[in-house]
C-alpha cells in the first residue's frame, strides 16, 4: 500500500509545489497571534510585533486569497482551503463566543481578555471605543486565521481533526504564559469553559474543511465573493456596536460609573499607579505584578474593572 510520501513522489509536480504553498499560507496565518504571544512571553510589545510580523503576514494571505479567487486560478485546491479556512472560521469563532455567553451573566467575564488586545495594540493608556473595535477585529482575525492555516494543510479530512485543532489551540493557551499574564491558571471552571466553547469552533472548522469543494460550490450559487462579503460583514456589525470613530480620552485614571470603571480598561508600567476617583474622593492603588489585574470594588459581578501591567513600558522608560 502506497503511503503518504509515496503518493506526495507520485503527484505531478505542481501539485506537490500548490502543498507546499498552502503549507507557507498555513504559517503566514498562524503568525497572526504572534503579537499575543510575544507579549506573554515578554519578547516586546504587542503593538510592535503586530505592526511588523502580524500585519504584513495578513496582507500577504489577504493577497493569496484574491488571487486564488480568480476564476482562471490553477491553485484549485488553494482556493478551496482559503474559502473553507475562512468561513469555518469565522462560523466557529462566533459560536465560541455564543457559547460563553450565558456565563457572562453570572458574573464570568469570559470576553475581557478581548478588549484587552485592543488596548495593546492600539499602544493606548486606557481603553476607548477605537480599541474596542480593534481588540474584536484582532480577536475575529485570529479565529479566521487559525480556520485557514488548519484549513490549507488539512482540507478533506475528517471532521474530528477540526476538534482535536481546536482543543490543540485551547491547551496552548492553558499551558503559555498567556495563562498567569490573564489569570487564568488554577481556575478549573473558566478552564472548562474554555475547552467546552472550542468545541463548536472545532466543529464548524472541521465540517467546513471536511466538505470544502462542496461549501465552494454552494458558495458560488450565492456568488464568488460571498467570503468576502461574510468578512467584510462582520467588520460592519462591529464598526456599528463599537463606534470607533467616537471621541474617545487618553486616561491615567479612571472615574466610576455604577460602581464601574469609565474607561474599563488602564494600562501602566510595572510599578505604575492608578486614581480611581468617586465623587469628590479618589482611591490611589500601584501595581508591581506584570499582567492583567482585575479590580473588584464589591462583591457584584461586574463591579471595577480592568488594570493591564505592561513589562514593556518599564523597559521603554528604562531606555
Amino acid at each position: 500500500m502506497a503511503g503518504p510520501t509515496t503518493e506526495l513522489l507520485a503527484a505531478p509536480p505542481s501539485h506537490r509545489s500548490d502543498r507546499g504553498f498552502r503549507g507557507l499560507v498555513a504559517l503566514l496565518a498562524l503568525l497572526s497571534v504572534a503579537p499575543l504571544l510575544a507579549w506573554v512571553y515578554g519578547f516586546g510589545r504587542f503593538a510592535t510585533w503586530f505592526r511588523f510580523v502580524a500585519l504584513p503576514a495578513l496582507i500577504v494571505v489577504v493577497l493569496v486569497a484574491w488571487r486564488s479567487s480568480r476564476p482562471a486560478t490553477p491553485h484549485r485546491d488553494l482556493r478551496t482551503a482559503m474559502v473553507a479556512g475562512t468561513i469555518g472560521g469565522l462560523v466557529g469563532t462566533i459560536g465560541y463566543d455564543v457559547v460563553r455567553l450565558p456565563f457572562l451573566a453570572v458574573g464570568y467575564r469570559l470576553l475581557a481578555p478581548i478588549d484587552s488586545y485592543g488596548v495593546l495594540l492600539l499602544d493606548a493608556r486606557s481603553s476607548s471605543p477605537l480599541s474596542g473595535f480593534a481588540g474584536w477585529a484582532y480577536h475575529f482575525s485570529n479565529g479566521i486565521c487559525f480556520g485557514i492555516a488548519y484549513a490549507m494543510v488539512a482540507l478533506g479530512r475528517n471532521w474530528r481533526w477540526g476538534l482535536a485543532w481546536a482543543m490543540v489551540l485551547e491547551t496552548a493557551s492553558v499551558v503559555t504564559p498567556f495563562s498567569g499574564a490573564y489569570g487564568i491558571s488554577g481556575r478549573w471552571d473558566v478552564i472548562a469553559i474554555a475547552y467546552g466553547a472550542h468545541v463548536p469552533y472545532g466543529l464548524a472548522l472541521g465540517w467546513a474543511a471536511g466538505r470544502g469543494e462542496m461549501l465552494c460550490g454552494e458558495l458560488n450559487e450565492i456568488g464568488r465573493r460571498a467570503p468576502t462579503l461574510a468578512v467584510a460583514g462582520l467588520v460592519a456589525v462591529l464598526a456599528v456596536w463599537h463606534q470607533p470613530l467616537s471621541p474617545g480620552r487618553a486616561a491615567a485614571a479612571t472615574s466610576l460609573v455604577g460602581g464601574r470603571f469609565s474607561p474599563a480598561w488602564l494600562r501602566v508600567p510595572v510599578g505604575g499607579c492608578i486614581d480611581i476617583a468617586e465623587g469628590a474622593g479618589s482611591e490611589h492603588r500601584c501595581f508591581e505584578e506584570a499582567g492583567v489585574h482585575r479590580i473588584r470594588l464589591d462583591g457584584r459581578p461586574y463591579s471595577g474593572g480592568f488594570v493591564i501591567v505592561d513589562s514593556e513600558m518599564r523597559r521603554e522608560a528604562r531606555g
